[in-house]
């Protein structure tokens, strides 16, 4: 699919979507919890709904109820919980977290399942996995250090000691199927990658009545807790919204309303706020969100090394700023949808502009951009990047646009209610 974006105006008021990072694990808590949870709020994003789909894969009865979700649990109890039996083959589709936390859970199991990915997932290593799980006594066997991945429990918990980790999803994982496992599991790490993240697991966690504990060097959890079902609210998509942030940041002369978001969860991607003042952008915090105006972008220094779904977008802002921005945690961008850092580099010079990666550092030196064709990697966030580029710089047509709807389906309709031009 391609979309051409023209230079626009933007006004109004606009709703973020609901965070597909909490949807995936308040879905994960209520697969183990032994009861009814319900789910107000899901978004429908392919990586939750192939979330949704693997929860019924393990057992999980599913009911929708005037909009909101009902799911029994009981995972991986599942003869107390009278809940259907486990498939032996389940997918995760496309979704890294998806298939790095329900890898762990499904480990509780004591028969073999396989779980398969498909797209550019089954690229992405999963080597950490079946390294921590080998630890903890859990057979596991990966197809060139990635899905499809052979799975047999049952996990009952202990140590894992590990030096290399490349995304904090592998920590969310074990510990969230440590908490219903004999022994508890701790983890004792070095150079925890995207805290961030980790601490929306235990924030979600603890609101299903599990307790995680942060270590001086990793993570503990008990084992032997139980999930408690409950009656819990999605919330807004921070990492969604950075987007509408810096388009309002180059477009909005008369400033958008961006509203849905909540800070009760920690989300890492909230850091735009702080990227947003030091770009001196004018954002004021209103009763029913966040007023955005368009300002003179100033060069900044951010370190997004535990915000590294940011990055995108900051090479965008970056584009518009007085000067040369650097970014900061580029290591981080290799394994994700597409090797972003790559990406970027190869898109934005498609538009004149000039990147430089240095060590760990992404440099974007300001231009006025050319109009082009440019491809999206079939990356979600590199689709929405390139919009917000066309929206303050030139017309651009971007391929593969149509991999927005991994997390934010309705993205480009609601850039047009905003007042963006769009083919």
């Amino acid at each position: 699919m391609k979309v051409t974006v023209y230079p626009s105006v933007l006004r109004g008021e606009v709703q973020v979507p609901r965070s597909k990072s909490i949807g995936q694990r308040i879905l994960a808590c209520a697969l183990m919890a032994n009861g009814e949870t319900t789910i107000d709020g899901l978004p429908d994003s392919d990586d939750c709904n192939n979330a949704l789909e693997v929860i019924r894969q393990l057992g999980a009865v599913v009911r929708n109820d005037n909009g909101k979700l009902l799911v029994r649990g009981g995972y991986p109890f599942n003869f107390q919980a009278d809940i259907r039996m486990p498939k032996d083959r389940l997918s995760v589709g496309e979704s890294g977290l998806a298939a790095r936390m329900f890898g762990p859970i499904i480990g509780l199991w004591h028969e073999e399942i396989v779980m398969e990915g498909t797209g550019t997932l089954v690229k992405r290593s999963m080597k950490t996995m079946e390294e921590w799980l080998t630890m903890l006594d859990v057979k596991i066997a990966l197809k060139n250090d990635a899905l499809p991945a052979r799975i047999q429990g049952p996990l009952m918990g202990g140590k894992v000691i590990s030096t290399r980790i490349h995304s904090s999803q592998f920590i969310t994982g074990i510990l969230m199927a440590g908490a219903v496992t004999k022994r508890g599991v701790e983890l004792e790490l070095e150079n925890i990658p995207s805290k961030g993240y980790v601490d929306t697991t235990i924030a979600v966690a603890h609101a299903f009545g599990v307790k995680i504990q942060v270590l001086e060097k990793g993570y503990a959890v008990e084992g032997g807790q139980k999930y408690q079902p409950r009656t819990i609210k999605v919330d807004g998509d921070w990492s969604g919204a950075a987007f509408l942030f810096v388009a309002a940041a180059l477009c909005a002369e008369e400033g958008l309303l961006i509203q849905g978001l909540s800070t009760e969860i920690p989300q890492a991607d909230q850091a735009i706020l702080e990227v947003m003042a030091l770009a001196r952008v004018r954002v004021e915090k209103k009763k029913d969100g966040y007023l955005v105006f368009q300002s003179k972008i100033k060069s900044f220094d951010f370190d997004a090394t535990d915000c590294p779904d940011l990055f995108p977008i900051l090479a965008t802002l970056a584009v518009f700023g007085d000067g040369p921005s650097i970014i900061q945690g580029a290591h981080r961008l290799a394994d994700k949808e597409s090797n972003r850092a790559k990406a970027i580099q190869h898109e934005w010079a498609k538009l004149g502009v000039n990147t430089v990666i240095r060590g760990d550092e992404l440099k974007v030196y300001p231009k006025l951009i050319q109009s082009a064709h440019v491809h999206a990697h079939h990356d979600h966030r590199m689709a929405m990047a390139l919009t917000v580029m066309g929206l303050a710089g030139a017309a651009l047509t971007i391929h593969t646009a149509e991999s927005v709807s991994k997390s934010f389906p309705n993205f480009y309709d609601l850039i047009k209610g905003i007042g963006g031009r769009l083919d």
